[in-house]
């Protein structure tokens, strides 16, 4: 018996020695980051997005030309939307909602939605895991 618990505690001493050795851990570290310095992804639609993302969130800056929409979407994950500026409508099923400077619109995951740019605007969004 005694013979065994050395051998499983010699087995499990081996194990996290190598465990140590080949892993390394890294601490988690702030970040920063300018929109400027994040390079710009030119939507099909005309849309400028910028994406910066964390572990389980992501930001997106939208730059929309007046006249832009989206077609109806979802996706699996939770949506905050906020009007830095400009003028934009926002859709889902029957509502409609008109945003202007400040405010904001939250999509919970797999609603459907879409926008429409009423003049030159500016959004940001706070994209969650879903």
């Amino acid at each position: 018996m005694n013979r065994l618990i050395i051998a499983v505690v010699a087995l499990i001493g081996a194990m996290f020695s190598q465990l140590s050795s080949s892993q390394q851990i890294t601490e988690p570290e702030m970040t920063f980051h300018t929109w400027d310095g994040i390079s710009a992804q030119n939507a099909e639609d005309g849309r400028v997005v910028r994406r910066v993302a964390a572990a389980t969130i992501r930001s997106i800056r939208v730059e929309w030309p007046a006249g832009t929409s989206t077609i109806a979407h979802n996706h699996a994950n939770e949506l905050i939307v906020m009007l830095l500026e400009g003028r934009l409508r926002a859709f889902s099923g029957d509502r409609e909602f008109l945003l202007e400077p400040g405010d904001m619109v939250v999509v919970p995951a797999y609603v459907e939605h879409r926008y429409e740019a009423l003049e030159d605007s500016v959004t940001v969004e706070a994209v969650g895991p879903g």
